[in-house]
């Protein structure tokens, strides 16, 4: 597979897949393409009527109680006008629901413990916050995981 970038001369951007046939990999790559140019770079949240301008790549997760949605920073929680469905749709590919109730951050998860009961906590870098996933959603953030920090 060969890749290539040409500048455009009148400033309209596209991007054309060429291939034999569509197959599962080329899916994945129309995906990861329209994920990306869907997504802008930042959300506006909220702390009370201040508004607040958070790059994606700074939120660990987003947690849903009591009929709102906060998106949690190492050091904030701040309020979205989102609901989870519509954060899977617009976050970049690297977030993953976890739980009925916590879409995360997978590349800055620090570490996974789980329970007997196969729900388990969520450590996060350079943070004390945490937050719990489902045994439920346990083997897609473990694929996810692999996916995005390990896969080449």
């Amino acid at each position: 597979m060969k890749v290539r970038v040409e500048l455009s001369a009148d400033g309209e951007e596209e991007i054309i897949i060429r291939c034999k046939e569509i197959d599962e990999r080329t899916e994945m790559i129309r995906d990861v393409i329209e994920s990306i140019a869907r997504s802008k770079r930042e959300l506006l949240l909220y702390i009370g009527n201040t508004e607040y301008y958070v790059s994606k790549d700074d939120i660990l997760f987003f947690e849903s109680s009591e009929g709102r949605v906060f998106a949690h920073t190492p050091d904030k929680m701040l309020r979205t006008e989102y609901k989870l469905f519509e954060l899977e749709e617009v976050m970049p590919p690297y977030f993953c629901r976890i739980s009925k109730s916590v879409i995360a951050n997978v590349k800055l998860i620090s570490s996974l413990s789980r329970e007997l009961t196969g729900n388990g906590k969520i450590t996060f870098k350079a943070s004390d916050k945490q937050a719990y996933f489902s045994r439920a959603y346990y083997k897609t953030l473990k694929d996810k995981i692999e996916e995005v920090r390990f896969s080449k």
